[in-house]
């Protein structure tokens, strides 16, 4: 991050590399403090960075002061590295401490896990599996930063005066407490609003957002965000083990229930129009395939991860 300071300090980086230091420094206080300590070093040097080349044989001279200097040809050359390894092992000892300084928290979670994470301020966040979560361990900051990569399920304690920023590849949120279900990725991100309001919008472009309430998602795809007033109940199925369908396409069910239970489920052209009204609280998949056979006669056949559903149309 110290180079990527020193780039940003030198108008090296691109919109995105500047975006991309900018919210590690509103991360937390330990960041602020050391994105200005470099910069004061960089205002006050009188090195010119961008010609600047190490010295290695002047480096080695001083490593070779304090050891005692040989004459030997091979040994010159193992001083020489170790000079270098000096250089090195002192930047990355710099790089050490700043980290230390930093009371950031990185939380991530692999195939199939689910983890509950607990707040400073309160909030209660679920992290869904292939995600990483970044946060303050103290959170005492003015504004409540975190940044998110995958999904989780934020339930936010309320703090009028310190607002919870989410940041993420692709977009922002920003909420003083609620609860939603937030899925954040480079490419993709889409919020689901169970209480309270959210403002959702571009993480490139602050005039880019919009408003949710309680019943609202919105989702931003390639540069377009899209409101939708409607909510996805099994948004946070991934959390809750419940599914809700309310006269939902059967080519839909078998999406969420696919996406859930990691298989694949394809559905005959006759039935994947055909309207599914019900509600599994915390079932397992061929008890919810069973239930479909009972009530509409759709049957499955399954060849590993890979399940077939037929029946005679609707």
């Amino acid at each position: 991050m110290e180079f990527k300071i020193l780039a940003y300090l030198k108008g090296e980086l691109n919109a995105k590399e500047r975006q991309q230091v900018e919210q590690w420094v509103a991360l937390s206080d330990a960041n602020q403090r050391a994105f200005d300590e470099i910069e004061k070093i960089y205002l006050s040097s009188e090195i010119s960075f961008t010609n600047f080349q190490p010295d290695v044989d002047r480096a080695w001279k001083s490593v070779a002061n304090a050891i005692g200097e040989s004459k030997s040809a091979g040994q010159n050359i193992l001083y020489k590295v170790a000079a270098v390894i000096t250089l090195i092992v002192g930047l990355g000892f710099i790089v050490f401490q700043y980290q230390n300084q930093s009371e950031q928290l990185i939380a991530k979670t692999t195939d199939g896990e689910i983890r509950k994470l607990e707040l400073a301020d309160g909030s209660i966040i679920w992290l869904n599996e292939n995600s990483t979560f970044s946060y303050s361990k103290k959170m005492n900051e003015d504004q409540r930063v975190v940044s998110l990569d995958g999904q989780a399920y934020f339930d936010v304690a309320k703090d009028s005066e310190r607002p919870f920023v989410i940041l993420g590849e692709k977009a922002t949120v920003e909420v003083l407490g609620t609860s939603f279900d937030l899925v954040s990725k480079a490419t993709y991100a889409n919020v689901n609003v169970t209480s309270g309001r959210v403002a959702f919008g571009s993480s490139s472009d602050e005039e880019v957002k919009v408003i949710l309430e309680k019943g609202n998602q919105a989702t931003f795809n390639g540069n377009k965000l899209a409101k939708n007033d409607s909510f996805n109940d099994n948004a946070s199925s991934w959390m809750t083990k419940d599914f809700m369908f309310k006269s939902a396409p059967l080519s839909q069910v078998a999406e969420t229930l696919s996406e859930h239970f990691n298989v694949k489920i394809k559905v005959d052209e006759a039935i994947k129009n055909c309207l599914i009204t019900s509600s599994f609280e915390d079932k397992e998949l061929d008890e919810i395939l069973s239930t479909f056979e009972a009530i509409a006669n759709i049957k499955n056949e399954r060849n590993g991860k890979t399940i077939k559903l037929t029946g005679p149309g609707c």
